[in-house]
């Protein structure tokens, strides 16, 4: 069932259908008998087919909607990450022996913070534990951050520097980030320590959208996750971040007894490209070219298989020059160089790397 007719369709429909079995042809007018009971039946039916069509999506995990995919997950016991508060340290500066309560409050670009355990500042100084009352992406404090006492207190001075950060401040994970983990989970079954049940764990953690997973030596695991933000700028995850995911995989209810695992944050190797020749020579088809060598400089990734279907873990300078072209450029020469400024005609990605557009210049 890909379309629904509509209700003037199904009321000529039963009209048709009304004349069939009577031999009679209905009367045009709006009011007559049959024609009324067929608009009526038409709405009726209507909603039935819709009704219908929402049941047969919630059959398939790629279609069904939010309440339906959580009672497929648990059948694979799987739930949807929640949000995350951030939780971290921030270092205050004072007078010796004033204290700084529990519950006392900080603040950042509106977004405010709760003194987990009383402290006493010794020395000028002291270590605050520190949560955040909301939690999301918005909340996320790094190190060096600064942060703002809500409530001018004696002895204390306005300004704290955040110093550590154990957990980062997270969106609850997108629906469709949900979806994928549970497509995932149908289509590779657990095996005991495969490099796909790491992937599905490191998926579990809040913030991570993709993840690749290795084994350097007998006994030993890396794994390298990604961000789920937006932005491929910000895809490496912080220290913050990897050292949560490392916990998460080294619980001995998920990795083998026999693995040591390592979260790793990926290397981004940087290349440059240089275009000769090139027509049109205007702004908007450099415009154009830059962005799609950018986001195929972001798009390679390391071979996680064998056997792999299109791999992208080769950065080639034929294929730079094909999107070039296809970006609108009808003539193009296209020169791949390396982090050493060293003209190359391909490079393929190690497990721990990746690839970035570093300069693109115009010859």
């Amino acid at each position: 069932m890909k379309t629904i007719p509509t209700i003037a369709e199904i009321r000529d429909q039963i009209l048709a259908d009304i004349e069939i079995a009577t031999g009679q042809t209905t009367p045009v007018l709006p009011k007559a008998v049959w024609r009324v009971l067929a608009t009526a039946l038409g709405g009726a039916l209507h909603l039935l087919y819709r009704f219908g069509l929402w049941l047969y999506k919630q059959i398939f995990t790629l279609s069904m909607d939010d309440d339906a995919i959580a009672t497929r997950a648990a059948e694979y016991g799987l739930s949807r990450t929640p949000a995350a508060k951030w939780i971290g340290t921030a270092t205050a500066t004072g007078d010796d022996d004033t204290v700084i309560s529990a519950g006392e409050l900080w603040q950042k670009d509106g977004n405010v913070y709760q003194v987990l355990t009383a402290v006493t500042i010794t020395g000028g100084t002291a270590t605050m534990d520190l949560k955040s009352l909301e939690t999301g992406d918005a909340v996320d404090l790094t190190v060096s951050d600064i942060i703002s006492i809500v409530s001018p207190k004696a002895g204390v001075d306005k300004d704290a520097t955040v110093a550590s950060v154990t957990q980062s401040g997270e969106d609850a994970e997108a629906l469709e980030n949900f979806r994928s983990r549970i497509l995932s989970r149908q289509q590779n079954q657990p095996q005991g320590g495969a490099a796909t049940d790491y992937i599905k764990w490191t998926l579990e953690v809040a913030g991570i959208s993709e993840a690749y997973a290795f084994r350097p030596t007998p006994g030993f695991v890396n794994v390298y996750p990604l961000t789920d933000d937006a932005d491929p700028t910000n895809r490496i995850p912080s220290s913050a971040k990897l050292t949560e995911v490392e916990n998460y995989l080294s619980d001995t209810k998920r990795r083998p007894l026999n693995a040591t695992v390592s979260a790793l944050a990926f290397s981004e190797l940087d290349f440059d490209v240089d275009i000769a020749n090139l027509s049109p020579n205007d702004a908007d088809t450099k415009a154009a070219i830059e962005t799609v060598i950018k986001n195929y400089m972001y798009a390679r990734r390391p071979e996680q298989y064998d056997d792999e279907v299109n791999p992208k873990n080769v950065i080639s300078a034929g294929e730079v020059t094909s999107i070039a072209i296809g970006a609108g450029a009808t003539v193009a020469t296209v020169t791949l160089k390396n982090a050493g400024g060293t003209p190359i005609t391909s490079y393929t990605l190690q497990d721990s790397e990746l690839a970035i557009l570093r300069t693109l210049t115009w010859v």
